[in-house]
C-alpha cells in the first residue's frame, strides 16, 4: 500500500552528522560574516548588563537546561559571542550557527532550523531599548535561542516545527504583514526614527493584520512557534519555567511575565488561533507540560494542514497560495512549481503550472521544463487507469503514429511518441508535437518533447520544494549590484558623531581601568561624565560594578554613583532598567570582593 508522505511519527532524533555540513545554495545568500571588531565598548556594556542580570534572575525561573546551555553554546557575560565559536560549540549536539543580517524571510528561517542550523542576527540593541527590542539582535538569538537546544527533545521540536512550517501554505496577505512587522520593528529600534514614521508603520501593520482574514497555514505555524519557542512556559500553572527565547533574552518580559495580569493558558493546538504583536509585551502565555508535549501539539496542528490532509484539498490550498509548491503524485513522482488557478470553464482534474517547473522522484531532481506545464488527472473515458495505457492500448494513427488519450473529465491529449530526453518514471509518456485540449479548446501545446505524466490522482501537496536542488524560497536576495560578491559584514559600521565618540571613549576607558584595577582611571571617567554626560546611566552602572568588583564598594565614589543612579531612575520614570541594575549590584556587595589590583 502506498504511504502518504506525511504519515508516521515525528522524527525526534538529532542528526549527528558533521556540524560543518554544507548548507544548500539557496540559503547561502542569507549568510553574512560577523565582524567582532565592529562592536563598540557601548555594545559590549549593553551585552554585559543584560547577560549578568539574566543569568542571575533566570537561575531559578528558567528551564534547567538554560544555565548549562549558556556555557555549552560558548556564551559568556563578559563579551559578545563569536558566532563562529558558537557554531563549533553547537556542533557537539548536532547543530550549527550562522550569522544573518537582521530579519530574514520566514521561509528561510524555517529552512535553516529544519536543517538544525540556528540563524543569528549579529546586530545588538541600543541602550535605549535595553530591556527589550522588537528587532532581531544577538542577545535574543544567541542568549535566547541557543541555550535550550542542549535539551534533545526540545531541539528536535525546533527542527520539526521548521520542517512542518516549510510545507505550510501562506497567503498573499502574509507577505504584507511580514513587511509591516519588519519595518515597524526596525523603526522602533532606530534612535533617529521620527514619531510620524512609527505611527505610519503602526497603521500599516494594523491594516495588514485586519486584511488577513482567516490565518493561513503558515501564519498558524508562526503563531505556534511564537507561543512556544519564542514565548513558551513549561511545567504547571502554579510551577512553571521559562524556555521561550523572547522571555529568556528580555529583562522586561522575563520579569513581567510572572504578573497575574498576564494570563497563563494550557498549551493546545488552539494557540494557533491567537495572534501576537511583536512590538508589545504579550498579554497571555501558554504552558506546555514538558517538551514532549510540544511534539504532541505540533502533530495536532500538522494534521489540519494541507500536506497531511492531501488530495484535492491540498491542490486547492496550493492554488490559493500562489506560491512555489511540490505536488506529490503516485510512484514517488514530484512536480515542483507554481500552480495556476482553475478558470470557471476548466476541470479540477487538470494541474496547470506556470513556466519553470522541476520534476523529481523521491527528492532526486530529474529535469526541468521551461514552459507552462499541464498534467491531466483522473480516469480515462473508458474508466481505466491512465497508468495502464502505455504500449499497445494507445490509440494511434497508422501513418503519423500520433497517439491520443481521452479523459473522463473532457481532456484530450495527443502527440507523437519520441525518445526520452531524460529518464523520469515508468508512468510517463514522452510526446512531441504535444497538444492538450479541453472540450475542443486547445489549452496547451508544445513542439518540444513533452513528459506527459500519467496519474489518476494527487497524493498531496506542500509549500516549497521537495528537492534540495530547487530553491523553495523563490528568488534569493540579490547581492550588491545584483552580482555575486563578498559577503556582507555585520554589525554594520555606524557613523559616530563627536559627542557619541566621546561617550564611546569613556566606555572604553572604563573597561580598561577595570581590567587594570585602576581607581584613578575610574575617577577620570566619572569626572568627565559629570560635566559632559549627566544623564548617561549605563556607564555609571558600569563604574559602580567595577568599584564593587575591585573592592571599593564603600568608597565615596561608589556612594555618589548609587545616589546619582537613583536620581536617574526618577528622571527616566522607570523607562530604563536602572532599578534592576541597582538591585543586582546590591545583592553582590555582600560577596567577597575580587583581589584589589593597585593601579595609578
Amino acid at each position: 500500500m502506498e504511504t502518504h508522505p506525511a504519515q508516521g511519527d515525528v522524527d525526534r532524533s538529532i542528526p549527528h552528522s558533521d556540524p560543518h555540513r554544507s548548507i544548500p545554495d539557496y540559503l547561502q545568500p542569507y549568510i553574512v560574516d560577523q565582524e567582532p571588531s565592529r562592536y563598540t565598548a557601548i555594545d559590549q556594556a549593553v551585552w554585559r548588563f543584560v547577560l549578568l542580570q539574566l543569568e542571575d534572575r533566570l537561575a531559578a525561573s528558567a528551564h534547567p537546561s538554560y544555565a548549562a546551555g549558556l556555557a555549552q553554546s560558548a556564551i559568556s557575560a563578559e563579551r559578545i559571542p563569536s558566532i563562529g565559536e558558537m557554531n563549533r560549540a553547537l556542533g557537539s549536539i548536532g547543530w550549527r550557527a550562522v550569522c544573518v543580517d537582521g530579519f530574514i524571510p520566514p521561509r528561510a528561517f524555517q529552512a535553516f532550523q529544519s536543517l538544525c542550523v540556528l540563524p543569528i542576527a549579529a546586530e545588538i540593541r541600543s541602550p535605549e531599548h535595553l530591556p527589550y527590542t522588537p528587532a532581531p539582535d544577538i542577545i535574543h538569538e544567541a542568549a535566547g535561542h541557543a541555550p535550550i537546544l542542549i535539551d534533545p527533545v526540545y531541539a528536535a521540536y525546533v527542527r520539526a516545527v521548521g520542517e512542518v512550517g516549510a510545507r505550510a501554505f501562506s497567503s498573499p496577505a502574509d507577505a504584507r504583514v511580514d513587511r509591516a512587522v519588519r519595518l515597524l520593528s526596525e523603526l522602533k529600534e532606530q534612535s533617529d526614527s521620527e514619531a510620524r514614521q512609527v505611527e505610519a508603520a503602526e497603521r500599516e501593520l494594523t491594516g495588514s493584520i485586519l486584511a488577513l482574514g482567516a490565518p493561513s497555514e503558515a501564519a498558524r505555524i508562526s503563531r505556534l512557534y511564537w507561543w512556544t519557542a519564542e514565548y513558551g512556559l513549561v511545567g504547571k500553572l502554579a510551577d512553571y519555567r521559562l524556555y521561550g527565547a523572547g522571555l529568556l533574552s528580555s529583562l522586561g518580559e522575563s520579569h513581567f511575565c510572572h504578573r497575574p495580569q498576564v494570563e497563563k493558558r494550557a498549551l493546545t493546538a488552539d494557540c494557533t488561533a491567537v495572534g501576537y504583536d511583536i512590538t508589545r509585551p504579550q498579554p497571555q502565555l501558554f504552558i506546555a507540560r514538558d517538551f514532549e508535549h510540544l511534539h504532541s501539539v505540533l502533530a495536532d496542528v500538522s494534521q489540519s494542514l494541507a500536506y497531511d490532509i492531501g488530495g484535492d484539498y491540498a491542490v486547492r490550498m496550493a492554488r490559493a497560495s500562489g506560491e512555489l509548491c511540490t505536488v506529490y503524485l503516485p510512484g514517488g513522482v514530484q512536480v515542483i512549481g507554481t500552480l495556476l488557478g482553475s478558470t470557471a470553464d476548466e476541470t479540477s482534474e487538470l494541474l496547470r503550472f506556470e513556466a519553470n517547473v522541476a520534476l523529481a522522484q523521491r527528492g532526486q531532481l530529474l529535469g526541468r521544463i521551461a514552459s507552462e506545464y499541464c498534467i491531466p488527472l483522473g480516469r480515462l473515458a473508458d474508466m481505466s487507469d491512465p497508468r495502464h495505457v502505455l504500449g499497445s492500448r494507445l490509440a494511434g494513427d497508422a501513418q503519423t503514429r500520433r497517439v491520443s488519450l481521452d479523459y473522463a473529465s473532457g481532456v484530450r491529449v495527443s502527440g507523437l511518441p519520441c525518445v526520452e530526453p531524460w529518464a523520469l518514471s515508468e508512468a510517463v509518456l514522452w510526446l512531441s508535437d504535444f497538444r492538450l485540449e479541453l472540450r475542443g479548446r486547445t489549452l496547451h501545446s508544445s513542439a518540444e518533447p513533452y513528459p506527459l505524466l500519467l496519474a489518476d490522482r494527487v497524493v498531496t501537496a506542500g509549500a516549497g520544494s521537495a528537492s534540495r536542488e530547487v530553491s523553495p524560497l523563490g528568488a534569493a536576495p540579490e547581492q550588491a549590484g545584483g552580482a555575486p560578491c563578498e559577503r556582507a559584514r555585520v554589525p554594520k559600521l555606524r557613523a559616530l558623531d563627536p559627542r557619541f565618540a566621546r561617550l564611546e571613549h569613556l566606555y572604553s576607558l572604563t573597561a580598561s581601568a577595570e581590567r587594570q584595577g585602576s581607581r584613578a582611571g575610574l575617577d577620570v571617567v566619572h569626572a568627565q561624565l559629570a560635566t559632559s554626560f549627566p544623564h548617561d546611566w549605563l556607564l555609571r552602572w558600569n563604574l559602580l560594578h567595577a568599584l564593587i568588583g575591585l573592592g571599593w564598594a564603600d568608597s565615596e565614589l561608589a556612594a555618589e554613583l548609587r545616589h546619582r543612579l537613583r536620581e536617574l531612575e526618577d528622571h527616566y520614570a522607570g523607562r530604563h532598567p536602572i532599578a534592576l541594575g541597582i538591585e543586582y549590584l546590591r545583592a553582590r556587595e555582600g560577596a567577597e570582593p575580587m583581589a584589589r589590583q593597585h593601579g595609578s
